[in-house]
């Protein structure tokens, strides 16, 4: 069967390619899906599309965060044919995937009843937010941090605020401060000051939990730095690129204050709960399926665009070079 594809050929190149999807002889676990709507993931695909990660070697299939509807299935895929299905699967109108018990990789999974496709694009910048949230330890009335109010950032902070926290959302763009309170944030600082700002509202105190969603050295040592004594420290964005510093200060301030520094990096939560432990990707799953299917976490406002996947270089210079416009863009797939 035939499929489109987006393809990144090099640095800043990308373009929609054709090829032949062989069909026949599904193993048990594999589906032949065909694509509704699929996601770009402004940090992982950025970081490709514009080489921001070294080692990476072209040509690259970017994407894994689509929604379709399954054609075909094997025996223990775990939905029916005709069913919407959310997959961890490149950006391609159709796809022959794999599901399984490896968190680093793909699954195929059923998407409740009622939930918004285009939305559910989105399930995959949930799951990053939600495996991060639940490695700390959560108290009723802690104040949180969240440093970067990038798509992920937003949807961290109104998790935590879910909680029953008190969240500061921490960002220098101020049309991403705009829209993080358009979705229901009530403490944003878009200002130089961040120490002063958060001192304000925390009684000079400091934060219980502060939360690094950039990545960069320089935010997650002012994380460390805005951290009461023995607070949490969440490092949830992937570091790309190389930082030169005195680390001393860091390092001490760190023990002094008795801090927990808690890496978030996901695909670590196993797939299926273990014993003893509700933990498990498929629980976060579905949790989120609820966020979003009730508007707790309201993902249509955070989808900038819905586009043509021939557009895709533009889409890829949008999300690098016009952040302060453009958050999430979905590709419809439904004409291919």
């Amino acid at each position: 069967m035939k499929s489109f594809y987006v393809n990144l050929t090099g640095i800043n190149e990308s373009s929609i390619y054709e090829e032949q999807i062989d069909t026949s002889n599904l193993k048990d676990n594999e589906a032949i899906i065909k694509a509704n709507y699929s996601m770009i993931s402004a940090g992982t695909e950025l970081s490709r599309a514009f080489g921001l990660k070294k080692g990476f070697e072209y040509p690259v299939r970017p994407g894994y965060c689509m929604v379709g509807t399954i054609l075909e299935k094997g025996k223990d895929v775990e939905a029916d044919v005709g069913d919407k299905v959310f997959v961890n699967a490149p950006h391609a109108s159709l796809v022959r995937r794999s599901t399984g018990n490896n968190p680093q990789g793909p699954l195929i999974i059923k998407l409740p009843e009622g939930i918004d496709e285009k939305d559910a694009t989105a399930i995959n910048l949930l799951l990053v937010a939600i495996q991060g949230v639940n490695l700390t330890e959560v108290k009723l009335g802690n104040t949180v941090g969240v440093f970067g109010l990038g798509n992920i950032g937003i949807i961290t902070a109104l998790m935590y605020k879910k909680l029953g926290c008190k969240v500061i959302g921490l960002d220098p763009v101020s049309e991403r401060c705009d829209l993080a309170k358009q979705m229901g944030l009530e403490y944003v600082i878009d200002s130089n000051n961040q120490k002063d700002e958060i001192n304000k509202l925390t009684d000079n105190k400091g934060l219980d939990i502060a939360v690094d969603v950039t990545g960069v050295a320089q935010s997650i040592i002012s994380t460390i730095d805005n951290t009461k004594a023995y607070g949490q420290v969440l490092l949830l964005g992937s570091p790309r690129t190389s930082y030169e510093t005195d680390v001393m200060p860091v390092f001490s301030n760190i023990h002094m204050k008795n801090l927990k520094v808690i890496g978030g990096f996901n695909k670590t939560t196993p797939v299926y709960c273990e014993p003893g432990s509700n933990n498990s990707l498929i629980n976060n799953f579905y949790t989120v399926c609820d966020l979003i299917k009730n508007k707790d976490i309201d993902i249509s406002k955070l989808i900038s665009k819905v586009i043509d996947p021939k557009d895709c270089q533009q889409a890829y210079y949008d999300l690098m070079y016009n952040k302060d416009k453009v958050n999430c863009i979905v590709f419809d797939w439904n004409n291919y």
